[in-house]
Parts: structure tokens; C-alpha cells; sequence
């Protein structure tokens, strides 16, 4: 007998070889931690970075990357995406009506019949026999269509690029408390900045300054004076 048997299935290359589970996620009952990171760094969440309709199913709405969850990127996104239309393409006038008086708490009469409407757009939260109540994102519409909005610097101080995020100061909001912006917000085709470059340009934004925290400062119309500069007639790129 050879002195490497060591019993009737002979295993010469060592015992087989078993992946570690990933450990739960501590925050919710549906991803592995690792799902979730991946989840929160992304519009796509937990469900956009699986591709077996079992675990589509099981990890849809995770709350640790739902658009509903404050401060994950997709809520970010959402929040975006509600001031820009309100400063580009806002709703017509009975739905804009019906938005102010669901923030004031008003008596919505015949305006009830557009609820689902606003509801689709996740303005608004109701169910029949339910009081609505607007979501971050309709109070954040109504925001840019009431208050202020005004360009300002974009002082970007830090760039987490796992994440997907930066933290800038905004001085028309605060010259000292610095606001999280979605990193490709700033870094794309249309800045032509790329993660890295972040620290070192100069950007402009439109931003609502009256905003009661940080993390409700939205930025809009995002621009970047260096490219503008070379796009004009005259210059030498613009002359191209």
C-alpha cells in the first residue's frame, strides 16, 4: 500500500475546494453584504447586479439600495431626476395643483381622480382609504418649482469611486458643510471630466440653496466653463 493511501478513494490532490458563503447582510433579510454594497453604489440596486429570477424576485426593493431608502444612489438619482423636470419639463398645471395642496394638506376635491398620476411618478404615497403624503422626490419638485435656484462653484473635495459618489462644497448652500453628489452627476461626456480630474476642475451647477440639509441639495444643468470655452466660436477648438 502506498503511503499516500490513505483509504479506498484515493485523493491525490488534496481535499476539494469549497468558496466561502459571502456572510449575510446585517442590515436587511434578503442580499449577502457584498449584494448590497454593490446595491447601494448603484441606480441598478441590489436586484440590477443578479441574474437568476429566484434571487431577482428575493432581493427586489432591497432597503439597503431601494430608491425609497434616503442617501442610497438611486434615491439620489430620483432626487435628480424630480428637480430636473421640474426646471425643464414640469407637470401640467391640475397635477402641480394637486402636488401643492397634498404639501399643504389641503382638501383634494375633484384633483383625487389624478392621484395615480402622481403616484406612478412616486411624487406622492397613497392607497385607497389612505391620507397621500408626497415622497422626497415630489417634495423636491415642488422645491424647484417654489424656491430659488441659483448656479454656484462645485468644490469637489473627495471622490469615493466605489461608491459612485463625491463630497463638494457648494458655497452657495455652505462654505463649510460639504454635500454628497452622484460622482457621474459631475464626471461624463458632457463635463468631460473624468473621476480622477474631479479635485482639480472648476464646475457650476444650479442648486437650491434654501435646502434644510445637506443631503437635500440637488444639482441641476451640471456645466463645466473650460468646455464651454473651447466649444465657442472663435476659440481654437471651436473653430473646427
Amino acid at each position: 500500500m502506498s503511503m499516500y493511501d490513505d483509504g479506498p478513494t484515493h485523493e491525490p490532490f488534496g481535499p476539494e475546494y469549497i468558496r466561502p458563503a459571502n456572510p449575510d447582510c446585517p442590515d436587511c433579510g434578503c442580499c449577502t453584504a457584498a449584494l448590497c454594497a454593490k446595491g447601494r453604489a448603484s441606480v441598478s440596486e441590489c436586484a440590477g447586479h443578479v441574474d437568476n429570477a429566484e434571487l431577482i424576485a428575493r432581493v427586489t426593493g432591497c432597503p439597503c439600495s431601494a430608491e425609497s431608502t434616503r442617501g442610497t444612489l438611486s434615491w439620489r438619482a430620483a432626487m435628480v431626476r424630480a428637480a430636473t423636470f421640474a426646471t425643464e419639463k414640469p407637470l401640467r398645471a391640475e397635477l402641480e395643483r394637486l402636488l401643492n395642496r397634498v404639501f399643504d394638506g389641503q382638501d383634494l376635491g375633484r384633483l383625487t381622480a389624478l392621484l395615480p398620476k402622481v403616484v406612478v411618478r412616486r411624487y406622492v404615497r397613497w392607497a385607497p382609504g389612505r391620507t397621500p403624503e408626497l415622497t422626497d422626490f415630489g417634495r423636491a419638485y415642488l422645491d424647484a418649482r417654489r424656491g430659488p435656484r441659483v448656479e454656484s462653484l462645485v468644490a469637489v473635495q473627495s471622490v469615493d469611486e466605489a461608491a459612485r459618489t463625491v463630497q463638494a462644497l457648494i458655497p452657495a448652500y455652505s462654505a463649510e458643510q460639504p454635500v454628497t453628489v452622484p460622482m457621474d452627476l459631475l464626471a461624463n461626456s458632457r463635463t468631460q471630466v473624468g473621476p480622477a480630474a474631479l479635485t482639480d476642475v472648476t464646475l457650476y451647477a444650479e442648486v437650491n440653496p434654501g435646502a434644510s440639509r445637506a443631503d437635500d441639495v440637488v444639482l441641476t444643468k451640471v456645466r463645466n466653463p473650460a468646455v464651454a470655452v473651447a466649444a465657442r466660436p472663435g476659440s481654437p477648438d471651436g473653430a473646427r
